[in-house]
């Protein structure tokens, strides 16, 4: 997992992949906040984001997930959410098999697990070996979030 601010812009994005790059830069260029929610666009199936608000609920409430077929890059807009990580380990207990349809395998609790506060203009990128749990409240207290979460296919990624 890598976290990092959005307006690091053009000075801080130099190290990623030109696919998530590209993703990075459109996030940075979009004015979320007076968008709808729904997928946009960036290069077809390729990447492509999906703009979705919600109130966040106590992080112990969802099941850990992980993908196989795309990277996620989860973009905070407006508000705060914990998000709950632990890498990819044989400690990890499935709670539901993997879905290919879906992309996404929901594992039981986080072995060892560990979170990070995303707060608005905050991005996590999140690879397959990154189990994550999204859309945590943070200190228990429910709160509306808009955020972006891009997918980038991991074959797309050079």
């Amino acid at each position: 997992m890598v976290i990092g601010r959005i307006n690091e812009g053009t000075s801080g994005f130099t190290k990623f992949p030109e696919a998530i790059r590209t993703a990075l830069h459109f996030l940075h260029e979009q004015d979320f906040k007076n968008m709808e929610d729904g997928v946009y666009p960036i290069d077809g199936k390729n990447s492509y984001a999906i703009l979705q608000r919600y109130n966040t609920r106590i992080p112990d409430s969802a099941k850990p997930e992980a993908h196989r077929q795309y990277v996620d890059i989860q973009y905070i807009v407006d508000g705060q959410e914990e998000l709950g990580w632990c890498p990819l380990n044989p400690e990890l207990r499935e709670h539901t098999k993997y879905d290919i349809d879906k992309d996404i395998i929901f594992y039981e609790r986080l072995v060892p697990g560990s979170s990070v506060i995303l707060r608005e203009g905050y991005f996590a990128v999140l690879y397959p070996a990154d189990v994550h749990r999204p859309c945590g409240a943070v200190n228990g207290e429910s709160e509306p979030v808009t955020k972006v979460v891009v997918k980038i296919a991991v074959d797309y990624i050079k």
